[in-house]
């Protein structure tokens, strides 16, 4: 069927300007003109577009209208104004929206720019200071907009923090800086603990927070940020009065660099706990400048080059042990399956000398079972001690920690006897803790050492062999 109703029929039909037996007209030609459907149903969309949008100032709208010079369009200006003029009710607000978008569009563009000129303008004396065209190094933060991953864009704030982790000396914590991003609601006690279960950037220094350890809740009132945390944290712990200082000093002293922050009140599940291994735990704790160290102060003087810092932290870690027979700390590092082997001269016997697991190690100090740990220099009779009485004799019955010299896969000596640690631990590497004597009058006969031998598993190193060294006939 031919159609007989043009766009201006379709415009007024939409403006409710006719008759209402013409609207009838063009509301039953609607239902089968497709074309006319097509026109009506833009028509409509538009004007309730226009009619829903915020109004626009009306000197925007008089100006858009006035710049549009309708002579360059048409031959016959009479026609193009007069439809112009009767589709006007519906070109109006769509050339105001069409304006607003423009000039939405246009600020967006150029509003770094905009920001730009407003900071150098200060050769102008517009809104500028000599700190506004200067970067500046300030712990202040620098507030970006950060995409979300609907999309959207947030204020994220870089804020420089400074964290504590554990030297390898295991007797302090060093300081290390860093930049973190710091969202609108996120608090900034939580981001700089969540950082400090990470590993640190310096490889000397490792983090002291014991693992699967949870962040439940943290508050900070009156100069007291209080951290409510999982059972983890104590469960897990290793336990030692070195271990457990450096565990505390690490969080304290890097919540402490905080604004507003003077002492942390530690929480376990929502409860206060009276000690936490050894410390008094159920009140807050203060910053402790003594525990700070520096990574010179926190070097050792080994001979020989380490194969990696890890390793190097690792020893460190287990000589403390050794030292302050921290059996849970030792029971840690213990190789999860092959154990620790004990050898009394540092001539390893895997047949004879006596093996214990990473589970059995924790309690050995109190165990009353006697052992045979192999024969006697000299006499050859059996080596039949406890735990305890071995460890006095055999382990460390000298301050190796301090000893006078630490060697690395360098033997300082070995008597008469044939140390066999590399034979029998090709792939280990090994720390010598050596004292040359003791009293003049043997000629240094009476040196002695402890030998810590570690194999790798699974990309750690862990303690195989604890052998001690001495003179022999």
């Amino acid at each position: 069927m031919k159609c007989n109703f043009s766009v201006e029929d379709i415009i007024k039909y939409t403006e409710n300007q006719l008759s209402d037996e013409d609207n009838k007209r063009i509301r039953e030609h609607l239902n089968y003109c497709e074309k006319c459907r097509r026109q009506y149903g833009v028509l409509n969309f538009t004007e309730s577009y226009a009619k829903e949008s915020s109004p626009i100032n009306e000197s925007i709208r008089k100006n858009v209208m006035e710049a549009i010079d309708l002579s360059r369009y048409s031959k016959d200006k009479k026609v193009l104004r007069g439809s112009i003029y009767r589709a006007m009710p519906v070109i109006k607000p769509l050339l105001a929206a069409a304006a607003v978008f423009v000039l939405v569009f246009l600020v967006a563009s150029n509003y770094n720019n905009f920001r730009g000129m407003m900071g150098n303008s200060n050769k102008t004396g517009v809104m500028a200071t000599d700190s506004a065209s200067k970067p500046q190094n300030t712990d202040e933060g620098i507030v970006t907009p950060e995409t979300t991953d609907s999309g959207i864009e947030e204020l994220v704030d870089k804020k420089t923090i400074t964290l504590y982790y554990g030297n390898a000396n295991a007797d302090g914590v060093v300081a290390e800086k860093r930049v973190v991003e710091v969202g609108k609601d996120i608090q900034i006690e939580r981001v700089v603990f969540e950082e400090l279960q990470k590993a640190p950037k310096t490889k000397q220094l490792h983090s002291t927070i014991p693992e699967g350890t949870k962040l439940i809740s943290v508050v900070t009132e009156d100069g007291i940020c209080t951290l409510d945390l999982s059972k983890e944290f104590v469960d897990n712990s290793p336990g030692g009065s070195a271990g457990e200082s450096m565990t505390l000093c690490s969080i304290i002293n890097s919540l402490t660099e905080l604004p507003g922050i003077n002492k942390v009140q530690f929480l376990i599940e929502g409860q206060k706990q009276e000690v936490y291994i050894h410390a008094v735990f159920d009140e807050p704790f203060a910053r402790n400048e003594e525990m700070i160290k520096t990574l010179d102060e926190s070097s050792i003087n080994i001979s020989g080059e380490p194969l990696d810092d890890y390793l190097k932290s690792r020893n460190e870690i287990a000589i403390t042990a050794i030292k302050e027979k921290d059996m849970k700390m030792l029971a840690q590092l213990v190789h999860p399956v092959k154990g620790v082997l004990f050898s009394p001269y540092s001539n390893i016997d895997l047949e004879k000398n006596r093996v214990f697991t990473q589970g059995q190690i924790s309690n050995m100090l109190k165990s009353e079972t006697i052992y045979n740990w192999g024969a006697y220099d000299g006499s050859g009779e059996p080596i039949k001690l406890t735990f305890a009485q071995y460890y006095d004799k055999f382990v460390y019955d000298r301050d190796f920690k301090n000893a006078e010299k630490i060697a690395y896969n360098q033997l300082q000596q070995s008597g008469n006897i044939i140390v066999n640690i590399k034979d029998v631990y090709p792939e280990g590497q090994f720390y010598d803790y050596y004292f040359s004597g003791f009293n003049p009058e043997y000629s240094g006969m009476d040196w002695e050492s402890l030998r810590l031998v570690y194999e790798k598993y699974n990309g750690q190193w862990y303690l195989v062999c604890i052998a001690h060294g001495q003179w022999t006939i």
